[in-house]
């Protein structure tokens, strides 16, 4: 391979690169293309620059910022006791007197979902509080 070569062949471009031959067509493929072939009959690309408009075209962009994960949250480490606080918070909520035994409506089910999600809540706040200290 000469270095005055102007047109090069797709595995060529791929061992300049250091990818493989299915890295540079998947660039030359994408919608909307990463890469272009300079010589559409022939298939070759254009050798000047090639690293430089591989390298724009595949870096990671500012505007599409990778997904971070996310950062654990506390907890602690007895199950029962993750409970027993959102029991706390459930039970100062939910006056329990005024409900039946179950079966319970759908209405019902729904207010205690929503009565353990304030009891959660509460018990995640309370456990980002003891980390922040």
């Amino acid at each position: 391979m000469s270095t005055t070569k102007k047109l090069i062949s797709v595995a060529e471009a791929a061992e300049i690169l250091g990818r493989s031959k299915s890295t540079i067509y998947a660039a030359l493929n994408s919608s909307p293309p990463r890469l272009h072939y300079h010589d559409l009959k022939r298939r070759l690309l254009l050798r000047e620059g090639i690293e430089n408009r591989f390298a724009r075209s595949t870096r990671p962009r500012i505007d599409k910022p990778q997904v971070q994960p996310l950062p654990p949250i506390g907890k602690t480490t007895d199950f029962s006791s993750q409970w027993e606080a959102i029991a706390e918070t459930a039970n100062e909520t939910l006056d329990c007197s005024l409900w039946s035994a179950p079966p319970w409506t759908g209405q019902q089910w729904a207010v205690l979902a929503g009565t353990m999600q304030i009891g959660m809540e509460a018990l995640a706040s309370e456990m980002n509080s003891v980390k922040e200290d």
